[in-house]
């Protein structure tokens, strides 16, 4: 394919990307303001947060083989369209069951895309571009994911035509129809040339284990733990080792399994992959604490909160491009350790600059580490496909490049549940020092109020009972049982309606220091999960027999001496 067309087509690859995985992260901000319209219970926002995830992860290796079969290209384009209308359809919704179902809808197209990203770029270009590309690939990615909380709040304040959070769906209207345009044409077919059997098998029992793994982990905090939810946890690692030996059984019979598991056998890819799980474990977990404190615990608005995230993808778009310099200068194993180790450096230094006695982020203060955060994660992000890819061959690209999102968006799941378990633990925790505290300086500020001085400590204990009992709830973002609205007796409403301004301050006061505390303490784990990840760094060293010259910049080798652009080069259209 001549260059024109070629880098056209990878514009259109990279829009599809970009609308992925902005939708990972974009309906955070608009959470609370779609909860009222619709009406959505705990459960139900919830379940529209991690529907997306999870039908996209389940869905994915499939998606993968399919591409092979049916082409690419054919899919690519089928999956965009798809995706594009069952976003139309979230924008429309009229009840939280819709939206979910929709959402759902929305995930599996997105995965049939994103299963075709990879080995479509790899196809577009030599060996000798796909450090470039790859790496421009992966800063889209980043980029997106990072920008989804900036573009939401942006989107949700701006209210256009009325339609409030729905505009967060029919963004992605224009974006669709574009991308189709610049992809249909242009992109190589990608046909694997005998294609085998579909491996139905295989498909179910991965897509079943993938549910049965992330459903528990999604729900299971706000549902606390019921028998079932182990049971399922269970049935899925039953199944994981049934796919396994079925997978095994399959490649010995000379079938084309769902998953080539000799691809394990390349230190780099089975090392990237699981850095790229454990990463995006803790950037999905860094985002959730960073929305979930400065909304819930600081009372931010959408806009306010999604513009947290600027500063941080403005250092990941330098980070970005950045990296293919710093690969070609000293290595992609010592850039990926170097960018991760700034990550972790920056979660850092944001806790040390948190203080929960002040109630307030330091928003000017924590700017500079918000760069250096986004600046590490560009730098790790950008080469880490090209990386993991590395050892592929023209036989083994598409099972790989399918592969990658969906570590990555297991990562994401998994992290997400587990952050936000230890996240809220440590709220509960925080309130045997923050309670107390708030209630001795309530007691002394009462002094000043009109409230007769006889009931004073019964309305500081009352507020010191409802703070613990919500904080400690498994929804410390809304209040207590029987401790909202006005209460109940005419004597007892006075005495509250005497108390609300100090009662009210005192409320602020407890749920800003208890959050603030929280994210303090996860940021210093996510930080050493970082430590972590870096010193994984170090197994990607050159295998034996292979050269080691893609992991100076980054190309996809191929054991055959062939390109992945070799996929079924035979009838790509330039348009």
């Amino acid at each position: 394919m001549t260059r024109g067309p070629a880098w056209l087509a990878l514009a259109g690859c990279l829009l599809g990307v970009f609308m992925q995985m902005l939708d990972t992260t974009i309906v955070n901000i608009a959470l609370p303001d779609l909860t009222v319209d619709l009406g959505a219970s705990t459960s139900q926002q919830l379940l529209v947060l991690t529907v997306y995830t999870l039908s996209f992860a389940c869905t994915l290796l499939t998606a993968a083989t399919l591409g092979g079969r049916y082409g690419r290209r054919r899919l690519f384009v089928i999956a965009m369209i798809a995706f594009t209308v069952t976003s139309m359809l979230c924008g429309l919704a009229t009840d939280p069951v819709m939206l979910i179902v929709f959402r759902g809808a929305q995930g599996i197209s997105a995965a049939l895309m994103s299963a075709q990203t990879l080995a479509l770029i790899a196809a577009l270009f030599t060996r000798e571009r796909h450090g470039l590309v790859f790496g421009i690939y992966g800063a889209v990615a980043g980029m997106a994911a990072i920008l989804g909380p900036v573009v939401g709040g942006l989107l949700v304040h701006a209210d256009v035509a009325g339609w409030g959070w729905r505009t967060i769906f029919f963004v992605n209207l224009p974006l669709g129809i574009l991308a189709c345009a610049l992809a249909w044409r242009r992109l190589p077919a990608a046909l694997d040339p005998d294609p085998d059997r579909p491996d139905i098998a295989g498909m179910v029992l991965s897509a079943s284990a993938l549910f049965l793994l992330l459903y528990p982990l999604a729900v299971g905090r706000e549902q606390q733990w019921p028998p079932r939810l182990w049971v399922m946890l269970g049935a899925a690692v039953i199944l994981s080792l049934a796919f396994v030996r079925q997978q095994n059984r399959l490649a010995a019979r000379g079938g084309t399994p769902l998953l080539r598991l000799d691809l394990f056998a390349s230190r780099r890819f089975a090392v990237g992959l699981t850095m790229s799980l454990m990463f995006f474990s803790v950037f999905a977990g860094f985002f959730f604490t960073v929305s979930i404190s400065a909304q819930f615990g600081l009372g931010y608005s959408a806009l306010r909160t999604g513009l947290l995230a600027l500063p941080f993808a403005c250092g990941a778009a330098v980070g970005s491009v950045v990296s293919p310099w710093a690969v070609a200068r000293a290595t992609a194993p010592r850039v990926l350790l170097g960018g991760v180790l700034t990550v972790g450096a920056a979660f850092a230094w944001i806790a040390l600059l948190l203080d929960p006695s002040s109630e307030t982020l330091p928003v000017v203060a924590i700017l500079a580490p918000l760069v250096v955060g986004g600046i590490g994660t560009g730098l790790f992000v950008a080469p880490l496909q090209a990386v993991v890819l590395s050892d592929t061959s023209v036989e083994t690209v598409g099972s790989a490049s399918g592969t990658i999102p969906t570590a990555q968006q297991i990562g994401a799941s998994i992290g997400l549940a587990l952050v936000t378990m230890f996240f809220f633990g440590q709220v509960a925790g925080q309130t045997d020092t923050s309670v107390p505290a708030v209630h001795a300086e309530l007691s002394v500020a009462l002094e000043d109020s009109p409230v007769n001085p006889m009931f004073r400590p019964a309305v500081a204990d009352r507020f010191a009972w409802c703070a613990t009992e919500q904080l400690t709830s498994p929804h410390p973002e809304r209040p207590a049982a029987g401790c909202a609205g006005a209460p109940t007796g005419s004597a007892v409403a006075a005495i509250a309606a005497e108390a609300q301004p100090w009662t009210q301050s005192a409320a602020r006061a407890v749920t800003a220091r208890t959050f603030l505390c929280a994210f303090r303490t996860t940021l210093w784990v996510l930080a050493g999960l970082a430590v972590g990840i870096g010193m994984l760094t170090m197994l990607l060293h050159r295998n034996d027999n292979r050269p080691a010259s893609t992991m100076g910049d980054g190309a996809v080798e191929m054991s055959s001496g062939e390109t992945p652009g070799t996929i079924r080069p035979g009838r790509p259209r330039s348009g």
